[in-house]
């Protein structure tokens, strides 16, 4: 069922009114018609419509019924990713907004290769943010992940209430072992650029509150990696079964 994100003063009464991208798509790509049904989402909330007229301007839902079914995760989840080459960013927004992440917060570091100035970031973070938003479409997300950026490393608050982790090459800790005596439901996990990070920005994140640990002997790429541990702590703390 088609899901779309809508806001408040989008529902009247017992009626929610489509506009803009989503009524050109219903109507135009997908051809939906009166009786389709529609999955809306305002704020916490996931109403099941019907299409009851479209318009040349707007489509007009009834509500018929309330979706109960919990599809959000658990846990709080931010990741910190060091912003990669072509479009690996795109691919990890995608499939971490899949795995349930709250927010990507993008960084660079001394080792970044990608260098952006203020238009170049805006104009990405733009495309970064629609690809947050179909992705929460597609996998029936009800929050679409917020993305923020571009920060320096030394920019990184400190955040000691959540279980912040670094995954780093050279450490030997295993991530697993630590992760199953957590029970924090806060989550920040950093993950490096292509060139891998410094043992001065390992220092910089201890000092912030984060813990380095290993995802095991084989390198991972960068864009491997988020993938890799949003699934385990999912698996291990959230709602993988």
């Amino acid at each position: 069922m088609y899901r779309t994100f809508r806001n408040q003063e989008d529902k009247i009464d017992d009626k929610i009114l489509i506009k803009g991208e989503d009524y050109n798509h219903i109507k135009n790509s997908l051809r939906l018609s009166k009786g389709s049904l529609i999955h809306q989402v305002i704020g916490d909330t996931i109403f099941v419509t019907e299409i009851e007229e479209i318009t040349s301007n707007e489509i007009i839902c009834k509500i018929i019924d309330e979706d109960s079914i919990q599809y959000e995760s658990p846990l709080n989840i931010t990741l910190y990713q060091c912003i990669l080459k072509s479009d690996k960013n795109e691919y990890i927004i995608q499939k971490a907004t899949e795995l349930g992440v709250n927010k990507i917060i993008f960084v660079e570091t001394e080792r970044t290769v990608v260098k952006l100035d203020d238009k170049k970031w805006n104009k990405k973070k733009d495309r970064f943010e629609k690809i947050a938003l179909e992705s929460s479409k597609q996998s029936k997300r009800t929050v679409i992940p917020e993305i923020e950026g571009l920060i320096k490393i030394n920019e990184i608050k400190n955040t000691s209430n959540c279980l912040n982790l670094v995954f780093y090459e050279n450490e030997k800790e295993s991530f697993k072992s630590f992760l199953y005596n957590s029970k924090n439901k806060d989550i920040n996990i950093f993950i490096g650029p292509e060139g891998g990070l410094s043992e001065d920005n390992i220092q910089d994140l201890s000092s912030k509150g984060f813990k380095s640990v290993s995802l095991g002997n084989r390198i991972l790429r960068a864009d491997t990696a988020p993938i890799c541990a949003l699934s385990i702590i999912q698996y291990e703390l959230g709602d993988i079964e």
